[in-house]
């Protein structure tokens, strides 16, 4: 699969789902975390992972348990750009587990981009801040 470094070529979250985001990574520093659990749905986990040459790294998860193991239903991690949020990742546990990196980081430097995973995860992110906002009555 090839790199494209073109960031014109590069979707981002919409500006709906980029709204979601604000609100949840709102005042987070790097390694700073939270919990939001305004409903009877899984909880929101939201963390500061770190950051890169082009801005902060923001982990977005649902967890439960199995066989006493914290499982990832889903993880997503996320690189805020100025205002614009890029998916970097998606992981999802259980059964044989599942992962996808769209946006390549080396030592805190984006090396390279995947774009059709990208604008794969754009999409399952856009609903899923959607179903967050209103789960979690934000």
């Amino acid at each position: 699969m090839g790199y494209s470094r073109k960031e014109k070529t590069v979707k981002s979250l919409s500006k709906k789902a980029s709204a979601v985001m604000d609100t949840l990574t709102e005042g987070l520093n790097v390694g700073d975390a939270r919990k939001i659990d305004n409903s009877g749905f899984m909880p929101v986990y939201i963390e500061n992972i770190g950051l890169t040459d082009r801005g902060p790294l923001f982990s977005i998860a649902h967890y439960y348990k199995q066989n006493g193991d914290l499982m990832k239903d889903p993880d997503m991690v996320f690189l805020k750009m100025n205002t614009k949020y890029y998916p970097v990742s998606f992981q999802q546990d259980g059964g044989a587990g599942f992962y996808q990196e769209a946006v390549v980081i080396k030592q805190n430097r984006i090396t390279g981009y995947r774009p059709p995973i990208l604008d794969e995860l754009v999409s399952f992110a856009n609903g899923w801040m959607r179903n967050i906002k209103e789960q979690q009555e934000l």
